[in-house]
């Protein structure tokens, strides 16, 4: 059976990768031996896939992109830490107030002395990732310029 070369350069990726059935493995071979336009396809289909160039503009473009990405990366998370710190720092201070203090009848208080120090921490967190939040947006801008 004679196929055209189309039909032949639509089958070579599967022939090259070995995929394709017994019965069109014989019938590419078959037309690559008559047709060297298609045998020369398969070629250039080999030098593609086994040594692919790469420009170094695109090499470029992909180190701009990852170094971007790590910036964005930094800034997000004293963004996010910055926010979750500060939510903590709420929630304790709330509970704070909402279980309030009692004087017991032996006139011991009774109060959750342990949530404000907890609290403070989470402001010292708040300002420690401000801080790097302000440097890494510093950083970012002067790099961009």
């Amino acid at each position: 059976m004679k196929l055209s070369c189309e039909v032949i350069r639509d089958l070579l990726p599967l022939y090259y990768d070995k995929v394709c059935s017994k019965e069109s493995s014989l019938l590419i071979e078959e037309h690559l031996a008559d047709c060297n336009q298609c045998l020369d396809e398969l070629e250039k289909l080999k030098t593609c896939l086994e040594k692919p160039t790469i420009s170094e503009e695109n090499i470029q473009v992909m180190k701009n992109i990852s170094t971007k990405w790590k910036k964005d990366k930094m800034i997000a998370f004293s963004k996010g830490s910055m926010f979750v710190s500060a939510l903590a720092a709420i929630i304790c201070f709330v509970a704070y107030n909402v279980i309030g203090s009692e004087v017991l009848p032996d006139g011991t208080l009774v109060e959750p002395f342990a949530l404000i120090p907890i609290v403070y921490i989470f402001i010292l967190m708040f300002i420690i990732s401000l801080i790097c939040y302000f440097i890494f947006l510093k950083k970012h801008k002067i790099n961009n310029k």
